[in-house]
């Protein structure tokens, strides 16, 4: 038996482990029960601890306990019960915090997967997966009494019945797949692959019907906190008080009042973001993700999960249906059902045979000949704009970059200016009249530049989205014009009121990033003009490309969904971009044939998987150092694993160490090594001994990296299949 700090369950001795271990109390003289308990560190392995004597009882798996560890103390989970073996010395944990589990088996599942897909700790994992409140004790339990007492005094709310649509047969086929996919015991991911306008929503609406009939429960997600609303308001017409949402906006008391009405099965449908895949359900009978493509979808701190795959992998481990919707597939997605591996239903047409908008693409270098200068509006679009204006319809204007000025120099030098913590350009914000570091905040404000001697030292190039409001205010001071970006809605509740005022055409024009792309249903807007369609592109990035056809296929879909046509004009000084070309004509499958053969030839995903580590310090040397010691110990592990398991390990390739793209950021220096690996089922782990060559590979690199020594001034993170390379 092993044991906790002190008491450590791992293949190996650490001896960096064996450091920050403290002396056992005393030795345990006979059987006793004992816990193993996962605590959220960045460390391998569970910890054992005995249990007091008199506490047996509320010594469960999945609750909370406070453990000595080293010279301090934690909070950590129980993860499983045993018997002592009398002879290894034990400490004991000091105090059980709850009378019932926090998580529940499937979740402590989930988790524990979580943790060996992404390279964290079991415990970090699960403290990711609950919601803030069950870290800070139970304060919050007496909202529930309250919430209560209202209820009672309220009761319950009617329903308007929503009439049903009649729908397409391309709806018709998909409801049937779906249905039968629900009767299935172990069913595949459906793809829901639908122009945009084609019904997914109300495809989403019967599924949800249909599940909610077998007595089962439905996790939705969507990829934006402001789309949570906007469903919000057509799921409750259908689900009324079975209908919960969870998202970070929420306060402590709010989370917890949702969390536990969701794990009692009070209510049975929860709408979020990606954190919502945790949500406590009982017997889940399905989850959905709308726009599945979205690169929001992917957490960006440890642990670096996709709620795409974590929601395949609860799912299937479940027996749940896990249905994705989107008319952009991710690359990944498509392959997948390509291959089999997820059954695709194709959605072609618009509800009532409505026709796509027509796409106009606008050569920006012929576009300065017209003018006599460069201007940001070309000429035709300045013309639909006003046609709109007139006629009293919606127009949308696209600029995925915020800001007044993006490039901003020094006059007398001719130095771009740069944050000064990050290797990144400052952009000029004029509302606040600033310069501002969009990575860390950094400010400087431009009085202090232009004061005194240095008056007139700056100078001003590039555009935000905060220039082409200005712009769009100067020409059209008649219109009302809103901008939806993150400087423009950060007070709460901010997001919503702008986007409802568009909705009741409070607003002629609203100008935005891509915040405006993702799903929103506007039938009275008509124009979409994207205001410089090459900022995706400028990134280097292997994904650059199908991120820019996706945003321009997904903006473009927001024109027309009333009664009448809809229009986009696309502004691009590469207007024979095949991701420019194939969004004009809405033609995902032939991007997708023109994408996947660069991604074979080059091992990029679904090809390859790849695994980053991002090594930062502010000391750029160690950083360096750092980062090509991790190579080589990686190079020398990998290959002596090569003589034992050549078909898997001779796959497997090191590349870096290499700065990344933003080197220095938020005051570190930042290297990066990378893997690239065969692809493996994300549905499978490594503990399931699913006999993949991913899974041994998968295994043996965390084994690795437990050796690596660790270095208090260098920092290291994993991401396992990243979305950007940044």
């Amino acid at each position: 038996m092993t044991s906790g700090p002190g008491n450590r369950h791992s293949p190996k001795k650490d001896p960096q482990l064996a450091l920050m271990t403290a002396e056992p109390a005393a030795p345990v003289l006979t059987a006793q029960l004992c816990v193993d308990v996962a605590v959220p560190l960045p460390v391998s392995g569970l910890f054992s601890y005995t249990v007091p004597a008199g506490e047996e009882a509320r010594a469960q798996v999945g609750v909370r306990v406070q453990v000595p560890f080293k010279n301090r103390e934690l909070i950590g989970y129980i993860v499983a019960k045993k018997m002592s073996d009398g002879k290894t010395r034990l400490k004991s944990l000091f105090q059980i915090l709850d009378d019932e589990p926090v998580i529940n088996d499937a979740m402590l599942a989930l988790t524990k997967w979580i943790g060996e897909e992404y390279g964290s700790s079991w415990g970090e994992a699960i403290e990711n997966a609950l919601p803030r409140w069950i870290k800070y004790g139970k304060k919050a339990e007496r909202a529930i009494e309250r919430e209560k007492k209202i209820t009672a005094e309220m009761g319950k709310s009617e329903l308007t019945a929503e009439p049903d649509f009649v729908l397409t047969p391309d709806q018709i086929k998909a409801t049937e797949v779906i249905r039968r996919s629900l009767e299935a015991s172990c069913p595949k991911p459906v793809l829901l692959y639908g122009v945009t306008g084609s019904g997914k929503s109300e495809i989403y609406i019967r599924t949800i019907r249909e599940v909610l009939s077998r007595n089962r429960s439905v996790i939705c997600l969507v990829p934006e906190i402001a789309l949570t609303e906007q469903l919000r308001l057509f799921f409750y017409r259908h689900f009324g008080e079975q209908l919960e949402i969870l998202h970070s906006k929420l306060n402590d008391t709010e989370r917890f009042l949702a969390w536990k009405r969701l794990e009692s099965g009070e209510r049975r449908v929860v709408l979020g973001p990606r954190s919502a895949v945790f949500a406590p359900l009982p017997d889940l009978g399905l989850i959905l993700m709308d726009e599945e493509h979205e690169g929001s979808y992917k957490q960006e701190t440890v642990p670096r999960y996709h709620a795409r795959e974590v929601a395949a992998w609860r799912a299937a481990h479940e027996k749940a249906l896990f249905v994705m919707g989107t008319a952009t597939p991710s690359l990944e997605t498509m392959f997948a059902s390509e291959k089999g591996d997820i059954v695709r239903v194709d959605l072609t047409t618009r509800v009532d045979n409505r026709a796509m908008p027509e796409v106009k693409i606008i050569d920006m270098k012929r576009e300065a000949g017209n003018h006599g200068k460069r201007s940001l509006l070309s000429i035709n679009l300045i013309a639909e704009i006003e046609r709109n204006l007139q006629n009293k319809e919606g127009t949308l204007l696209l600029l995925n970059r915020r800001g007044f000025s993006t490039h901003i120099y020094n006059s007398k030098t001719g130095d771009l200016m740069s944050c000064r913590f990050c290797q990144v350009s400052l952009t000029y914000h004029q509302e606040e009249d600033v310069l501002l570091c969009h990575y860390c905040n950094f400010k400087i404000p431009v009085a202090q530049l232009t004061a005194g001697n240095d008056a007139g030292m700056v100078r001003f190039s590039g555009f935000g989205t905060e220039k082409i409001e200005s712009v769009v205010a100067q020409r059209w001071p008649q219109a009302r014009i809103a901008r939806l970006d993150t400087d423009s809605i950060r007070k709460k509740g901010s997001h919503e009121k702008i986007l409802q005022a568009f909705r009741d055409q409070k607003i002629d024009i609203l100008i935005g990033t891509q915040m405006i792309a993702k799903g929103f249903d506007f039938p009275h807007v008509t124009l979409v003009g994207v205001v410089l369609a090459d900022v995706g592109l400028m990134l280097p990035d292997f994904r650059s490309s199908e991120r820019t056809f996706q945003l321009l296929t997904q903006v473009a879909g927001r024109a027309g969904r009333g009664q009448k046509p809809g229009r986009v004009l696309i502004q691009t000084f590469s207007p024979h971009h095949p991701s420019i070309r194939y969004a004009k004509e809405h033609d995902y499958m032939s991007f997708y044939q023109q994408e996947i053969p660069s991604r074979r030839e080059y091992g990029y995903p679904p090809y390859a998987e790849l695994i980053n580590f991002i090594i930062r310090s502010r000391d750029e040397k160690k950083a360096y150092l750092f980062a090509r010691e991790w190579r080589d110990l990686l190079k020398e592990e990998l290959e002596r694993e090569k003589a034992l398991f050549e078909e898997v390990f001779s796959k497997i390739s090191v590349i870096g160490p290499s700065p990344l793209p933003f080197y220095k950021l938020r005051g570190h220096f930042r290297w990066h090594v990378m893997i690239k690996a065969p692809r493996r089922d994300p549905r499978e782990s490594p503990s399931e001994k699913s006999g993949q060559p991913g899974d041994l590979f998968r295994t043996k690199l965390w084994e690795i990296l437990s050796k690596l020594k660790k270095s208090s001034s260098v920092a290291m993170a994993v991401d396992v299949n990243p979305v950007n390379i940044l």
